[in-house]
């Protein structure tokens, strides 16, 4: 066959077709015909078309105007899974039927392209030779049916057109020597050669000595690569508009390493991007993205893969603090806080009902927080049990617009184009109705993921790459102005065999077909490597001499001679310095007026500055928290609230003293087991978090817990009363701070007001002292004295009561007020006790002082601590160093 070149190639009168290993060699053929177009006064060169082979037999076939549609490898895909699951063939104890499915038909695809013998005698020698062939013949009558065909069938569909003379065929057919034919299309083009012109094109390749080295591991051999890269880059005079390849044998091992080092070494201002400058590296991995690596579209699917039931709460999380829904960036810090509380209280699974439940506290003050999840959720009431493909895109084509998924300008070229190959993904799974029919949305979602996750795609770039890092397959038929093949060791090439396991290995071997045998491998990995070393004047090798896994590696054997490289040492290609400076005064600055409104902490905030005021500063002005504590079973938190709620259930139901009173024992433990379980249906008691057997043992704890406070401590209270309020809400000011209260329990105690506040920990009643105020929950309460209650009537607090609940053998009452020491019968002590108006009317005054004392010190930014006490905090170890002062630790040592 006779060999031109790219210039000869310009002479040629009529229409030519020129085809290539790939896509990308075909793009670099077309620019350079271009290139040789500005010196030459031919006008005709628009009659050259440069192709891959699979794209000249796909337009081919479709000028034909065919009865039979060519269908897409993901519809013989679904077509082969439901064959292959209906088949005696299929084992029962299969587990994963999509793998089998790939494997047959790759072999089909296979039995196709090397026209392999379909003789049932070659089929009967192992069971999966028989399995094939009795799945061959079904899907083959199925295409049949619905008139179709697959890709490598193409071949022998246009020989019996080329006889009949319908095709449109060029003047002249022009094969790259790269372009290797297996025997279907060699067939059909050699049977083309009676009514066309067949040449070979020879794209001239180079004559070098490859330079060799060898490096300790991966990360040492990307270091050498980075520093070839950067001393190539910097001549940019000398080297300008240089196309550099990088080739490796496996991307998806070596692009995170190789990644790293390149941001780290070559190009470090991407990794420090800014508004006024986008990073743009000078390099591009080909091939080596899929549409599922983008966050647009990862966003996507976890929106469309909502359902009703139990998922991963991770998936929920990212949902909720997705940029690409509608309310970021508004609302990302208060979705932040609600992703650490769901985080905090529901299990690694949970359904979007019950977060959606966790979320009303927060919906209170921010409705924005969640009101996209509830659309969803509303649209997923919606979702049918079994619909088509092109009816499921529909479906999620809603819960996108729900959730106002991409939340980003339309002229954003990423945002544009990403969506435009969601679109056509989209596209490719609606095209499989006729395949699949009507499918769950698992079976939806299933092969919808198999779409997106091998659709290979990547955003286009408004600025020069010259740096191409691809794996050695996809450089075949390219040419560069310098190359780096990586990894070049003795595992690399030759390549190990893989021949199907469907297919008979006597007809793979007889066919030709190279994975089948060792010697054919060789024959193409010694071509591929020949090729490889031909694509650039200029050729660097490397390998590691020592595996992932430590195992020692050699050069590769395929190597022709070579010349040692130069050792290249990285170093530190890049400093940076600053200057610090220390200012004279470091002193906290006190809560500016204007942003008192926005402070966070309530009662809890006055409680952290009475234990530490330097802890109340990192707790709720830097926003730090302390360090989870791991514990058996439910935390003091859980237990706790658990606890509030039975009880807050028990007064709702009960209401006075007289209702408790005409209970006996039996009557009583049914309405606080009736209590306690309703109190378990709340958003904080996952079944999937703690586990059933956990949550009924922490019932019975908490059912005798109540039981015995109710008997012991309620129905014994020397007055009558009624329990006017629970979990009652007040919004005030103190000192200027805002505080949200809210009261466990309010009781009307013969027109007195007592506040009662339920301690599931040991009480101390010194802590309500002036002099030692560490609960100021309470006094806080007692001063408000602004509360309203659903009738809108205003009322005072005449007492406060501190509850202990901790075991039924460790219950406590504290109680002051300006009647009586105590709702229960107890000695008075005439000189302590907190029992007449005018004590009351003291201890007001003194929590009043107190705490208008708490306050200044909060809003003037005083941190102070007492480090000498035994704080159980989890992160004071870590934070009390930086309160000692140099003198007194120098004194202490």
């Amino acid at each position: 066959m006779e060999q031109l070149n790219l210039a000869e190639l310009l002479t040629f009168n009529g229409r030519s077709v020129v085809l290539m290993p790939s896509d990308a060699s075909a793009r670099q053929c077309r620019e350079r015909i271009a290139q040789l177009r500005g010196s030459h006064d031919q006008a005709f060169i628009e009659t050259i078309t440069v192709m891959p082979l699979d794209q000249w037999f796909a337009e081919l076939w479709d000028a034909s105007f065919p009865a039979k549609q060519v269908l897409r490898p993901i519809q013989l895909l679904a077509l082969a899974r439901d064959i292959i699951e209906s088949s005696p063939y299929f084992p029962e104890n299969c587990l994963n039927s999509m793998a089998i499915a790939r494997q047959f038909v790759d072999a089909f695809q296979l039995h196709a392209q090397y026209r392999l013998s379909s003789d049932r005698e070659y089929y009967l020698f192992s069971q999966e030779y028989q399995a094939f062939h009795h799945w061959q013949q079904a899907l083959q009558a199925k295409l049949d049916e619905q008139q179709a065909l697959s890709a490598q069938q193409l071949p022998a569909a246009l020989l019996s057109m080329l006889t009949e003379g319908s095709l449109d065929l060029p003047d002249q057919l022009i094969l790259s020597t790269e372009l290797s034919l297996s025997p279907a299309p060699q067939y059909f083009i050699e049977q083309c050669a009676a009514v066309l012109s067949i040449k070979r094109l020879a794209i001239d390749g180079f004559k070098t000595i490859p330079r060799f080295q060898s490096a300790a591991q991966l990360a040492q051999e990307c270091e050498a690569l980075t520093a070839w890269l950067g001393d190539y880059l910097s001549a940019e005079g000398e080297h300008a508009n240089k196309l550099l390849a990088v080739l490796v044998p496996d991307i998806n091992q070596y692009q995170p390493v190789l990644q790293a080092v390149l941001q780290r070494q070559l190009y470090p201002s991407g990794l420090f991007p800014s508004a006024e400058t986008q990073p743009r590296e000078p390099w591009l991995f080909d091939g080596s993205e899929t549409l599922l690596s983008y966050p647009l579209i990862k966003s996507a699917w976890d929106l469309i893969s909502l359902a009703p039931k139990a998922l991963p709460l991770e998936q929920f999380s990212r949902v909720l603090r997705s940029r690409f829904v509608r309310g970021w960036p508004a609302a990302r810090s208060v979705r932040a806080r609600l992703d650490l509380r769901w985080r905090d209280r529901l299990g690694p699974e949970t359904t979007l009902k019950s977060a959606l439940a966790l979320a009303k506290k927060v919906e209170r003050d921010e409705p924005e927080v969640s009101d996209f999840l509830h659309d969803l959720a509303s649209q997923l009431k919606t979702m049918p049990r079994a619909q088509l493909p092109s009816e499921w895109v529909r479906f999620f084509d809603q819960l996108l617009l729900s959730a106002g998924w991409p939340n980003a300008d339309n002229d954003d070229p990423v945002v544009e184009q990403c969506r435009r190959g969601f679109s056509q993904a989209m596209d490719v799974f609606r095209a499989l109705d006729r395949q699949l029919g009507p499918v769950g949305h698992d079976s939806a979602l299933s092969w919808l993921q198999h779409i997106l996750s091998t659709k290979r795609f990547s955003v286009s770039r408004d600025w020069a790459c010259p740096v191409r890092i691809m794996q050695y397959d996809d450089a075949l038929g390219l040419r560069f102005d310098a190359v780096w093949i990586m990894g070049l060791d003795d595992g690399a090439l030759p390549r190990r065999v893989e021949p199907s396991p469907f297919l008979p290995l006597e007809l793979q071997q007889r066919a030709g077909l190279e994975d089948s045998d060792p010697s054919l491998c060789l024959q193409r990995d010694r071509t591929l490597l020949h090729s490889l070393l031909a694509s650039a004047p200029q050729v660097h090798i490397s390998h590691c001499r020592e595996s992932d896994v430590g195992s020692p590696q050699g050069p590769c054997s395929l190597l022709p001679k070579w010349q040692d490289d130069e050792l290249r040492d990285i170093g530190n290609r890049y400093q940076a310095s600053g200057q610090v400076t220390t200012p004279a005064h470091d002193e906290v600055r006190g809560v500016d007026p204007s942003q008192r409104d926005s402070i966070r902490g309530g009662t809890g905030l006055f409680k952290e500055y009475a234990s530490s005021p330097f802890f109340a500063f990192l707790k709720y002005r830097l926003n730090l928290r302390e360090f989870p504590q791991p514990a058996e079973g439910l935390d003091h938190r859980v237990q706790g609230i658990l606890v509030h709620d039975t009880m807050q259930h028990v007064w709702e139901r009960l209401k006075t003293k007289a209702a408790l009173d005409a209970l006996n024992s039996v009557q009583l433990e049914a309405l606080v087991r009736r209590c306690c379980e309703q109190a378990l249906q709340g958003p904080e008691f996952s079944v999937a978090r703690f586990g059933e057997s956990l949550l009924n043992i922490e019932k019975e704890r908490v059912i005798r817990l109540v039981c015995s406070w109710l008997e012991e401590k309620e129905k014994p209270r020397l007055q009558d009363f009624e329990v006017v309020a629970v979990e009652q809400l007040i919004e005030t000011k103190l000192a200027g701070i805002p505080l949200r209260l809210r009261m466990d329990r309010i009781d009307n105690v013969g027109g007195k007001h007592l506040v009662i506040d339920y301690k599931t920990g040991t009480i101390n009643g010194r802590s309500l002292n002036v002099d030692s105020l560490t609960e100021p929950q309470l006094p806080i309460y007692a001063l408000v004295d602004s509360g309203r209650l659903e009738s809108g009537q205003s009322i005072g607090v005449d007492g406060v009561m501190l509850a202990q609940l901790k075991s039924p053998e460790d219950l406590a009452i504290h109680m002051r007020s300006n009647w009586a020491n105590s709702v229960i019968a107890k000695r008075p002590d005439k000189d302590n006790d907190v029992d007449s108006p005018e004590k009351w009317q003291a201890e007001l005054d003194a929590w009043s002082t107190a705490l208008q004392g708490m306050a200044e010190g909060i809003l003037a930014g005083n941190i102070q601590h007492d480090y000498s006490q035994n704080y159980d905090r989890s992160f004071s170890q870590f934070l009390l160093p930086l309160l000692r002062d140099t003198v007194e630790q120098e004194d202490a040592e």
